[in-house]
């Protein structure tokens, strides 16, 4: 352990999964899901844990990047900001829900699809779709993540 290092810096790191689910502000919004090769918390040394500084960031455990969806990245420029220009006008009040579906349907099934509605005057707003060649959706799926890599290339 080097607790004189910026920052401080020990033998072993710690990888976990991570959900951004509201990642925005008045003019941008994204969800990104941080999915991770292992299951739980893992004590990780070297390669495993990606380390930037020894451009090792693509060959951990875990996606750092992760896979956002942000309708504006999308293709879909008037989904998201302020005023009533857009689809979901960020100077007004609204509801945010994001759903978690399995395979199965139940809390322990395998998850299959993040899906993300918005309800603003009492309005169901269905997430934008993508209109980026070769990437397809409005929710987040391996398929459309798949897809959204090849396409921005991260």
């Amino acid at each position: 352990w080097n607790s004189t290092s910026d920052p401080p810096v020990g033998k072993a790191g710690i990888c976990c999964a991570e959900m951004d689910i509201w990642e925005a502000n008045s003019r941008a919004e994204a969800y990104t899901p941080h999915p991770c090769s292992v299951t739980g918390p893992y004590a990780c040394e070297g390669t495993e844990c990606g380390d930037n500084a020894k451009n090792d960031r693509y060959q951990g455990v875990c996606d750092k990047d992760g896979c956002d969806f942000n309708p504006y990245r999308m293709g879909d420029e008037d989904f998201y900001g302020r005023h009533q220009k857009f689809k979901v006008d960020s100077t007004k009040m609204l509801t945010v829900v994001t759903q978690f579906i399995t395979s199965d349907g139940t809390d322990a099934g395998d998850l299959v699809d993040i899906r993300r509605y918005y309800v603003q005057d009492g309005v169901v707003i269905q997430n934008g779709n993508s209109s980026i060649a070769g990437v397809n959706g409005n929710s987040i799926t391996d398929e459309f993540c798949n897809e959204m890599k090849t396409a921005f290339g991260d």
